[in-house]
């Protein structure tokens, strides 16, 4: 919001009477007025020396005034709009502490009552009031924790009833679900590289569960296929999956699939691979150049560039990042000074994760799906997958 508006050099104040002291405030005094809200700041010197020039010839204490006026509005718009931007860009600071909330609320009430207060910063007081006392989320998308209660007890879809699009839409939907509630403030101090990591970071833990669970859902289902038909079938339906996931730019998954299928007990099942379509060899080699982590994920961070939001990304890729920041520049410059230059560098990765977190799935829920996604009854751990490899092809001895 403007405090004031100008149209072919004359300022438009507010539609508020002023008083009869400030009716003779100069054009020169207006116009700095108008231009100290306009940039957000407050006036210059060479503000100030245009007011004083113009206002040649009023009393002393008149021009007095006006400038403690010029100071007061600027002042106001600068903190409105700040408390704007906070409301508006963190608004998980405020759900997750209600102290602040209240606090916020209370002081721009104080500030709404104040009698000189301009009808357009009242306004703005009372729409940053209004965003705040909202307890409706900004999306209709439904919750993580809702499609998790809707899976439990239900009898979970076998994999061969499901096609290969149903499974990459709530794959996708899951994996949204997920990545969106990290808070940004796990982002700071390498928390989920801590002995402590479960309680300095547990939505990154989580994150990180989730692609665990997943891809080993899948070795899960390929190691459990009893001829090499059925278990061809399955391989190269989830490569299915993966470039329909890719389309919906869900790299998480991608990644989730491509990784299952390199793990050593899938990857060594020579017999099963020579059966594998070269089609569906070839969009395997596409998938997994697009999220190599060679030339640190240069395929992946241009895949993001050129992407619209929605976007599931690959938050592996950001914690590395976040990591080599921190470890490779100190907090503090050589003359004790905040390192500002670094906290840039961090807060460029933030805004970028937070801006793929904000922007929802348009995907309706399909319990099938995500009950066989979230069934965790049937998955197999490494060991156990290893020994159903071995039973599938045993080794040769040379």
């Amino acid at each position: 919001f403007s405090l004031f508006s100008y149209n072919n050099g004359t300022v438009m104040s507010s539609c508020r009477e002023l008083d009869s002291n400030r009716s003779a405030l100069s054009a020169a005094s207006a116009f700095a007025i108008a231009t100290a809200g306009a940039n957000e700041g407050t006036p210059t010197k060479e503000k100030y020396r245009r007011m004083s020039i113009a206002s040649t010839g009023f009393p002393t204490d008149q021009r007095n005034g006006d400038k403690e006026f010029v100071i007061r509005r600027a002042a106001t718009n600068r903190v409105l709009n700040v408390l704007r931007h906070w409301v508006s860009k963190h608004c998980p600071d405020f759900e997750n502490n209600n102290e602040l909330k209240c606090k916020v609320i209370t002081f721009l009430e104080e500030v709404i009552h104040d009698p000189e207060l301009l009808t357009q910063e009242r306004k703005a007081a009372a729409n940053i009031i209004r965003t705040l006392s909202q307890e409706e989320p900004g999306d209709n998308q439904i919750s993580l924790e809702e499609v998790i209660r809707l899976a439990e007890g239900g009898k979970a879809e076998p994999f061969e009833n499901l096609s290969a699009l149903e499974i990459a839409e709530q794959l996708t939907l899951l994996d949204h679900l997920v990545f969106k509630v990290i808070p940004y403030e796990e982002f700071f101090g390498q928390g989920w590289m801590k002995n402590d990591k479960n309680e300095k970071t547990p939505y990154i833990m989580k994150t990180t569960k989730h692609f665990n669970d997943t891809s080993n859902l899948i070795a899960t289902e390929i190691l459990l296929c009893e001829d090499v038909v059925t278990r061809v079938a399955v391989i190269e339906k989830w490569v299915a999956v993966a470039d329909i996931c890719r389309c919906l730019h869900n790299y998480n998954a991608v990644l989730e699939i491509t990784s299952s299928l390199n793990r050593s007990s899938v990857f060594r099942l020579k017999k099963t691979w020579l059966k594998v379509s070269k089609q569906t060899k070839a969009v395997i080699d596409k998938l997994q150049k697009l999220v190599s982590s060679e030339g640190r994920f240069k395929n992946l961070r241009e895949a993001l560039k050129n992407c619209d939001p929605p976007c599931v990304p690959y938050l592996g890729m950001y914690l590395t990042d976040l990591a080599f920041i921190e470890e490779g520049t100190p907090n503090y410059t050589e003359d004790s000074l905040v390192n500002f230059s670094k906290m840039r560098m961090i807060s460029h990765i933030i805004r970028e994760i937070r801006q793929f977190q904000q922007t929802a799935y348009k995907i309706d829920h399909q319990p099938k799906a995500t009950e066989y996604l979230l069934d965790k009854s049937t998955v197999l751990d490494e060991e156990s997958m290893y020994e159903a490899s071995l039973r599938i092809e045993p080794k040769v001895s040379n």
